[in-house]
């Protein structure tokens, strides 16, 4: 469940994508920090909070593995109501500018989730971000509070525990099957005294923490998935000190888990359709002549007689959970078609592990840490309604009559850890962020997790925004059309200073 949709999960991910690409490892204060704008919002405002002293210049020193990569820490509160009570280390990353003599500023990363590490992947992202940004941009990344390096969220819960929930219940009026799973882990991260404050309002503050010990009055931003609703969490906050924001992939931050269910189904049944009829196209089709077949038999197969457990520690049965869950993550990394293929036909065989290991792809970080416990503690608490047990799985089944193919699962993704989790300190609700400069937003016609619909409503919540179309298909340009010159050309345009392109603009 790692990449984006949800509230996010918004995502899918970005994160997840680039674990099948490769594996990763991985100046003075500008002065008192910024106090965040209220003004804008006409929904609950966040928690006030104390204006603190600015925090102690990064100090960097050279990354374990790498020679091009700088790491460095910064210090947060844990609760900004008391800045001075207990304290978060942060860790953060940097990949200085290649042609030093004509700099363009600093770009923070954020790669979606939540709850991934914006460090193990910013080495891939670096070969995915336009040349001309490359040369000119410091790249800047992080691991968010309670995730990767930074003190990160531990409630033991394991993935496959939540990958094999069955996505929707056997009967009219029963709760979301996964419901009992997720009680588990909402009473086990409770008792974890950081969990209250991960949320992406705290995080956005973090964010500005390290723009001023980066020594900058103002800072770009590139958000993908997820990474949009903490950018435009950020430029509610703070739009004084945004020079630039690409969001990509971009979610909508403004509707509630139930909303993006909805908006989610439609989008992962069509990216479906679309990958079966390029595997007839390709033929011959490792599913045979009717892959939609093939698909529906093995779910039902799964569903009534579940595959025995791939030992080595993970006992849980593999399930249709866990194919919707792999099904999902091969929509959005579409360099892993062939390994889906693979799994299905495995699966059919009678062997699930493959298939299991795809889904825990969607579950775990670049290095193989679990995501689940801090990407829903982050989702939960960006919530501000969570459904019920028996309110999801209604609406399991009323996607899933709608979208038989993987509609269903679309609530476990956007909202199924949030059916237990207690309510929301300062939840994400109704941003229009003003007094922020022009921001560039993008979309895919065939995005599976964060629906195109997404983008052109965040676009519209900004005083002056652009949404670009990009027509492929898996999750965010970035990930899955990173060489597309037409929008390389957008991105290094807008970020260089030469302003939105025209309404309308749409690459193919």
């Amino acid at each position: 469940m790692a990449p984006g949709g949800r509230h996010r999960r918004f995502g899918a991910s970005l994160g997840i994508v680039l674990i099948v690409l490769v594996g990763a490892g991985c100046g003075s204060a500008s002065g008192p920090a910024a106090t965040p704008t209220t003004a804008a919002r006409s929904g609950p405002t966040p928690v006030a909070v104390p204006a603190l002293p600015p925090p102690a210049p990064i100090v960097w020193s050279t990354c374990p593995g790498s020679s091009s990569l700088q790491c460095g820490t910064v210090s947060v509160p844990v609760d900004y109501r008391h800045p001075s009570g207990p304290q978060l280390t942060l860790a953060v990353s940097r990949a200085p500018a290649l042609d030093a003599s004509d700099p363009g500023g600093m770009l923070l990363f954020n790669p979606g989730g939540p709850a991934e590490s914006g460090n193990q992947i910013l080495p891939v992202v670096l070969g995915l971000l336009p040349s001309a940004i490359r040369e000119r941009f410091d790249i800047v990344s992080f691991d968010p509070r309670g995730t990767g390096a930074s003190d990160p969220l531990t409630c033991g819960t394991a993935p496959s525990a939540l990958t094999s929930v069955l996505p929707v219940p056997a009967a009219p009026g029963l709760p979301l099957p996964g419901a009992a799973a997720f009680t588990a882990m909402a009473r086990a991260c409770q008792t974890q005294a950081v969990e209250p404050f991960l949320d992406t309002t705290d995080t956005a503050r973090d964010m500005d923490r390290i723009r001023q010990a980066l020594g900058v009055p103002t800072i770009s931003f590139y958000g993908m998935s997820y990474g949009t609703v903490l950018g435009a969490v950020y430029a509610d906050l703070f739009p004084h000190r945004v020079a630039g924001m690409v969001l990509d992939g971009a979610v909508d931050v403004n509707a509630s888990l139930t909303q993006q269910a909805v908006q989610e189904a439609p989008a992962a049944e069509q990216s479906l359709h679309h990958l079966f009829a390029t595997c007839l196209a390709d033929a011959p089709c490792p599913l045979g002549t009717d892959p939609q077949a093939f698909f529906s038999d093995l779910a039902t197969s799964l569903r009534d007689h579940p595959l025995p457990a791939p030992g080595s520690g993970d006992r849980y049965p593999v399930t249709e959970g866990d194919l919707d869950t792999a099904t999902l993550f091969a929509l959005s990394v579409t360099q892993s078609t062939g390994l889906f293929y693979s799994a299905l036909v495995a699966a059919k065989g009678g062997n699930g592990v493959p298939l299991r290991n795809l889904a825990l792809e969607f579950a775990t970080d670049v290095d193989g840490a679990p995501l689940v416990d801090p990407l829903w503690a982050i989702t939960c608490n960006d919530a501000a309604a969570h459904p019920g047990p028996v309110a999801a799985g209604t609406l399991a089944r009323t996607l899933g009559a709608r979208y038989p193919l993987v509609g269903a699962y679309a609530v476990m993704y956007t909202m199924g850890g949030c059916v237990a989790w207690p309510a929301a300190r300062q939840p994400v609700t109704d941003l229009h962020p003003a007094g922020t400069p022009p921001i560039l937003v993008i979309g895919n016609t065939g995005d599976p997790n964060t629906p195109i619909i997404g983008a052109r409503h965040l676009a519209a919540i900004f005083p002056s925004a652009t949404m670009v179309t990009w027509k492929g298909w898996g999750h965010t340009w970035l990930l899955s059309g990173s060489g597309d010159t037409c929008m390389q050309q957008v991105v290094t345009s807008y970020l260089d200073g030469a302003g939105l392109p025209p309404h309308g603009t749409v690459c193919d």
